[in-house]
């Protein structure tokens, strides 16, 4: 039940809003001047206060004042005449949600209180998001017990809070921006947006207008004027992932956002002032290319102020438990699946594979094998390795499997189970965990018939 306060010096205004809005449902309360508002505003938190500007000798600005010193997140409203417009504008802009004039409606007043609650919410909701993400990005997140990553934790702790640029580096899928995300949510920026981007991914002619965006005319099809992504990530932090594949051209604007604060879009004549916090990021090994001329020695010092490295999965086995566990309760939850384990002798493989593609090969490697298998617990024949350079699919010495690719694997799965459960359908699909659409889709995929004896 929503609260609200009323404060009116007229008995027939505060009587009638009174009414009004116990019928609508509000826990009301009333005052009818300063002293007795400020008596219930110090004895109760209310949602919103709905006060007249007059208040005989008092003011509905000081009623304003005194609302948002006790409970700053308590909305109010101004009542007020037509000849005193101006002044509840001035009460808006020091803080009042709205006004509304006399004489009104009961269905205005009743929709303006309303939609000053809906702020509420969205403020409520808001906060709610943000300590889940807060929650998400959490030192906890970073999984792991080796003593390199308890260092890294606390390497990351002491750092957050500074404003310098970090250069986090080592192999492809240790998990490079999910440590920058959370330097970047354990910082004073936390608030204000995380914007990543991979140098990477985006064609040379488009990254500069990407980063840095554009003026109206300035090359083909720029139609209108276009925010970059530095602009973007305004009060926060951006986070350049591969770094170390930048056009040689635009390290050097890079760096003049690092030393001089600003970025000049393209086409543009003025510059911009930024406050942006820069992370990159990088498989490559950056010194090897400032030797090499590829990548500019004073943009490497600038990015470097802090190091950190991520080491290779390979370099912390002792991590993989932990990590399986995780990733298994999140594909748990993804495919709405029972609580879903790992036997003795499958974590006991995890441990042998050398891991060339990291957390991000360990984490796709369990999909696969509950995809595959049909048990609330993975077994040692469920898990199959990917070779990165052939692509292909890669059994250990003790697995008599002739498939060399994850469809046959998966006909071979579904074909074992439709046997074990004499081609029922429903029991099927429930042990392999899929629809019985999805099924009979993979049934007619596979090209899958029942044998004649079992009919």
């Amino acid at each position: 039940m929503p609260s609200i306060l009323i404060v009116d010096d007229e008995p027939g205004m505060r009587n009638m809003l009174f009414r009004l809005f116990t019928k609508n449902g509000f826990d009301t309360s009333v005052a009818q001047d300063k002293k007795e508002a400020i008596i219930h505003l110090e004895s109760q938190v209310f949602d919103l206060v709905l006060t007249d500007l007059r208040l005989g000798s008092d003011s509905g600005l000081d009623i304003l004042m005194n609302s948002k010193r006790i409970h700053p997140e308590t909305e109010v409203i101004i009542m007020t005449a037509y000849g005193t417009v101006e002044t509840a504008v001035q009460a808006i802009l020091n803080g009042a949600s709205d006004y509304i004039t006399k004489p009104f409606k009961s269905a205005e007043v009743v929709f303006k209180v309303n939609k000053a609650l809906e702020h509420i919410d969205l403020r409520h909701t808001i906060r709610y998001l943000r300590q889940e993400v807060a929650h998400q990005f959490g030192y906890d997140n970073i999984i792991g017990t080796s003593k390199i990553i308890d260092n890294l934790k606390s390497v990351i702790d002491r750092i957050a809070g500074m404003n310098i640029s970090i250069l986090i580096t080592g192999e492809s899928g240790t998990g490079k921006e999910l440590f920058a995300k959370v330097t970047h949510h354990h910082s004073d920026r936390r608030d204000k947006s995380f914007v990543p981007i991979n140098c990477s991914a985006i064609p040379e002619n488009l990254l500069e207008s990407e980063l840095f965006g554009h003026v109206k005319g300035s090359f083909t099809n720029a139609i209108t004027n276009k925010k970059g992504l530095f602009e973007e990530a305004e009060g926060g932090t951006i986070f350049l992932d591969e770094v170390g594949d930048l056009p040689y051209p635009l390290q050097a604007k890079i760096l003049r956002v690092l030393q001089e604060k600003e970025v000049r879009p393209v086409g543009g004549n003025h510059s911009r002032k930024i406050n942006v916090r820069i992370i990159a990021a990088t498989n490559a090994d950056l010194s090897k290319m400032v030797s090499e001329g590829t990548f500019r020695e004073d943009l490497y010092y600038r990015l470097n102020v802090m190091p950190i490295l991520i080491p290779a999965l390979r370099e912390r086995p002792e991590d993989i438990p932990a990590l399986a566990e995780y990733f298994l309760k999140n594909i748990s939850k993804e495919y709405n699946r029972s609580p879903i384990t790992l036997s003795a002798d499958g974590l006991e493989l995890l441990l042998k594979h050398n891991w060339p593609g990291n957390v991000r090969e360990l984490e796709n490697t369990l999909k696969r094998a509950v995809a595959l298998s049909g048990r609330n617990q993975i077994q040692y024949e469920d898990i199959i390795f990917i070779s990165p350079r052939e692509t292909q699919l890669t059994t250990h010495p003790t697995i008599s499997l002739s498939t060399r690719s994850l469809q046959d694997g998966q006909k071979l799965q579904i074909l074992k189970s439709l046997e074990e459960n004499n081609w029922n359908h429903s029991l099927t699909a429930n042990q392999l965990g899929i629809g019985r659409t999805t099924l009979w889709r993979k049934i007619k995929k596979f090209n899958l018939a029942q044998p004649a004896k079992m009919k």
